[in-house]
């Protein structure tokens, strides 16, 4: 074991002056240090910023350089992929036009160039198409102009095609038509083999304007110096914007091998030295379009992201340098007005601590920003504790409202004067301060207070005490007496005189403590109280006072005051009236044992818990209900007493009444074997403080009475004739399956009676009832016991069949019922044969009502009686939308 920690010994007055003066000397120092450190910290930031702006900002310029070149090329890629779409549509519907067309010159079909022209004017002049010979020669769809001499002979885009099979398109490098009307522009060619070759001419071309198409894609990228490539799959370049003599043609995968790698992929971003190009280095993004076998390169050079920041960055630097310099002289000067403040300071510092006041200032918010030596010596506090180490010396539960008023003082400026009792911080000795302030005022505001504060408990001390005593003697309703050792009374507080019915200001000549003892009582206070008094410096008991004509019974409390000597100087006694207190004992018992007797005759069940769930108290009603005694069962568990089974049905009562609610519920009983039911009700048992104590709960037997209420239900909800449920028990019953948990099916079956009018009629109304009886009988016989059968009146009957397992199961009942209802009656001697007509629905719990199931079934059975009865007719009714 170790032995507990002990507080550290105080340190000497010369350690604690030597650590003040380091702190001191530590301060001044932070406080010469505190200019050139706060500008330090304004230049390091500042060329802090700067380094970020020369380093980072090019990164994050050119990153952004690369999100606007891809989201550039993909806006481009966006634009050429309809374009190239629709001139490989125009080939292939030319192509099916001329493979499905009959007759002898198809050339000459104005069919044929009406879906040029529409090919052309769809594509808004950009897209056209024309047939190819074998040797080159073009053919215009367009009507006047068919043959005008063009011809791609000779071009790379035709040298290409010797490789292109059936159902391929080829996209060749950019060409002129030529011909009387060809206008000189480059077109992008896209190649296709005709299905079969017409006349002479077995190839079909779409051709893109290339110069428009251009402009389309110019929209979506960055201006100058940046650069848009149409690229092959294969590497060959097929068109440049801003073009570069030289560049269309090459095949800048054989040329550079590792731009092959770079432009792999469906997108991406690809740097280049430009080489091939301008020799401008560039870096930029790239989408190809893998249906044509086409890539898109979008690039700019790095100066177009930089140069405006390079420019920016001079002038950055040159300003920084400026501030660098200015703050520097700024801070030198503001140091030297520093220096002269705290020689001011330190001035000030020593005359206020010479002072033998303990002087403070605090501001606006009422916390103390400065204090003298003097001020930490009446108090006890440590320096660093004076912003707000006062509150910790006054009472606690005064500290919060004395807060509050102080800082009310310092914001308005009221001043205070006062002496207030505070407690020594260093050795918790309590002493009386008087507190002094004056209002501190700043451009016409108030900036906090000054004051002084002076210990002035020796001349304090005794007056408060004076005042103290002689208030509770004066408002205490106890009767005090002091009396000398001998018995003689020297004074009587006002209650006392009140009660003996004398004034204020009547002598207490001759007034002695036998006068209000009897013989008995005087002799006891002399021989036992008086000495055990002595002994023990006080006593404590009861005793019976003569107070006038009548006899009091007083709790009594004696004394003993010493002077410095030891020799008894003054008893004191003081007197307490119990006669309410006893008076109301005596009713609180009273009334308890009224209401044990009331708890053990009455039938009801009786049962007191505490907070914890064990038993107090239950009444003999519940012993004999439970044949258990209360002596064996006070203090054990209410979860014992009641059995897991019936606890568990009480246990949220308990802890409703625990949390103090009150709560009524009716519980079967585990414990009887006919079922008995109990109508339980919880409370909250709570003492005259209104603090839960525990929990009263009280059980009646309602057992006969829940069954008479359930005979009458019954009756109320049956046909007297047939037994079966009537329409009102049946629309219960119908409404509480329909409530069941959804997506169960059920079905509604409606039946009329065929043929019952005439035998009803005709053997009379006793053979009529015992015929429905037989059928309700059937009924019954032919169904589950969870189906509802009822009859709604006359030869109507209903069914409600739940928990189908598909909806087809109704109508197989419905045939079942049909067939069984069907076979002769012999009721008495008589052999009588009706039939039955069945309308049926069926629906899904949660969604549908017994409304739309009944309308339902009516309907299905009106419809079975119109198709000739003796017949069932239905089907699933769907939910509502």
């Amino acid at each position: 074991m170790t032995a507990p920690d002990q507080p550290a010994p105080p340190l000497p007055p010369e350690a604690v002056q030597g650590r003040l003066a380091r702190q001191r000397r530590w301060r001044e120092r932070a406080l010469l240090l505190a200019p050139a450190l706060a500008f330090g910290s304004v230049i390091l930031t500042i060329w802090a910023l700067v380094a970020w702006y020369v380093v980072e900002q090019p990164r994050e310029l050119l990153a952004q350089q690369r999100h606007e070149l891809a989201t550039g090329v993909r806006a481009v890629a966006m634009q050429t992929e309809p374009v190239l779409r629709q001139a490989e549509s125009a080939l292939r519907v030319v192509d099916l036009w001329l493979l499905t067309r009959r007759g002898d010159r198809p050339l000459a079909d104005a069919s044929l160039l009406q879906l040029a022209d529409g090919v052309r004017s769809s594509s808004r002049q950009l897209v056209d198409v024309v047939l190819v010979s074998p040797t080159g020669k073009l053919r215009r769809l367009q009507a006047g102009v068919e043959d005008d001499g063009a011809s791609i002979a000779g071009t790379p885009a035709f040298d290409q095609f010797a490789g292109v099979v059936p159902e391929g398109i080829s996209l060749g490098l950019p060409l002129r038509l030529g011909g009387r009307r060809d206008d000189g522009r480059l077109r992008l060619p896209m190649l296709m083999r005709l299905s079969r070759p017409l006349d002479d001419y077995d190839l079909v071309m779409a051709v893109v304007d290339l110069r428009r198409l251009q402009e389309a894609q110019a929209l979506f990228a960055p201006g100058p110096p940046a650069s848009l490539v149409m690229l092959r799959s294969d590497g060959l370049a097929l068109a440049r914007r801003p073009d570069v003599p030289g560049f269309i043609g090459r095949n800048l995968f054989e040329q550079f091998p590792v731009a092959r790698r770079e432009l792999s992929g469906d997108e991406g971003f690809f740097a280049s030295t430009g080489a091939a190009s301008d020799g401008h280095p560039r870096m930029g993004a790239f989408v190809t379009l893998d249906d044509f076998g086409v890539k898109l390169l979008l690039s700019d050079t790095e100066d177009a992201a930089l140069a405006a920041h390079r420019r920016q960055r001079t002038a950055v630097l040159v300003i920084a340098a400026a501030v660098t310099l200015g703050l520097a002289v700024l801070a030198r000067w503001l140091g030297r007005l520093q220096r002269a403040a705290r020689l001011r300071d330190a001035a000030l510092q020593a005359t206020s601590n010479a002072m033998p006041l303990g002087l403070f200032r605090t501001d606006e918010t009422g916390r103390i920003v400065y204090v003298n030596d003097s001020y930490l010596r009446v108090h006890g506090l440590r320096r660093e504790d004076v912003a707000w180490g006062w509150t910790t010396l006054v009472q606690p539960e005064r500290r919060d409202m004395l807060i509050q008023r102080w800082k009310h003082h310092m914001a308005t400026g009221e001043p205070i004067d006062m002496v207030r009792k505070m407690k020594r911080a260093d050795d918790g000795r309590l002493r009386w301060i008087s507190v002094r302030t004056a209002p501190l005022y700043f451009d016409g505001k108030v900036a906090g207070q000054a004051g002084t504060v002076e210990d002035v408990t020796e001349r304090g001390e005794q007056e408060k005490a004076r005042q103290t005593l002689t208030a509770i003697f004066d408002m205490t309703p106890d009767f005090i007496c002091q009396a000398r050792e001998q018995g003689e009374v020297t004074y009587l507080n006002p209650a006392a005189r009140a009660r003996l019915g004398m004034t204020a200001d009547a002598p207490l000549d001759g007034a002695h403590i036998a006068n209000y003892f009897s013989a008995e009582q005087l002799e006891l206070y002399e021989q036992f109280v008086l000495p055990e008094a002595m002994r023990a410096g006080h006593w404590r008991g009861r005793a019976s006072v003569q107070l006038g004509a009548a006899r009091v019974p007083m709790d009594c409390l004696i004394i003993i005051h010493r002077d410095v000597r030891g020799r008894i100087e003054t008893l004191s006694v003081i007197l307490r009236d119990m006669s309410e207190q006893l008076r109301a004992q005596h009713e609180r018992e009273r009334s308890e044992a009224m209401l044990l007797a009331v708890a053990h005759t009455a039938r009801a069940q009786f049962l007191v818990g505490d907070t914890d769930g064990r038993v107090i108290f239950f009444n003999a009603a519940f012993e004999e209900q439970r044949r258990v005694e209360l002596k064996d069962w006070v203090g054990r568990p209410l979860a014992e007493l009641f059995g897991a089974q019936d606890y568990a049905a009480r246990a949220p009562l308990i802890a409703a009444a625990l949390a103090g609610e009150t709560s009524r519920l009716d519980i079967a009983s585990a414990v009887e074997r006919d079922g008995r039911s109990f109508d339980a009700q919880y409370a909250p048992l709570r003492v005259q403080s209104g603090q839960i104590e525990g929990v009263i709960g009280i059980e009646v037997d309602v057992t006969e009475a829940r069954r008479e209420e359930a005979r009458l239900r019954l009756a109320s909800q049956t046909d007297a004739l047939t037994q079966a449920l009537n329409r009102a028990g049946f629309e219960e019953g119908a409404r509480r399956l329909l409530a069941a948990p959804a997506g169960q099916h059920l079905a509604l079956l409606y039946l009329d009676l065929d043929k019952f009018k005439p035998v009803n009629d005709q053997h009379g109304h006793p053979t009529g009832d015992a015929l429905l009886k037989a059928v309700a009988l059937r009924l019954r016989h032919a169904l589950r016991p969870g189906d509802l059968v009822a009859r709604l009146g006359g030869d109507e009957f209903a069914v409600l069949l739940p928990q189908l397992h598909e909806a087809g199961d109704a109508a197989t009942v419905a045939d079942k019922l049909l067939h069984v209802l069907s076979t002769p009656y012999h009721i008495g001697e008589l052999e009588l044969e009706i039939g039955v007509s069945i309308g049926y629905a069926v629906a899904t719990t949660g969604a549908a009502d017994l409304e739309d199931l009944v309308a339902s079934a009516d309907a299905s059975l009106y419809e079975a009686k119109r198709a000739g009865r003796g017949r069932w007719q239905g089907g699933e009714l769907f939910a509502k939308v």
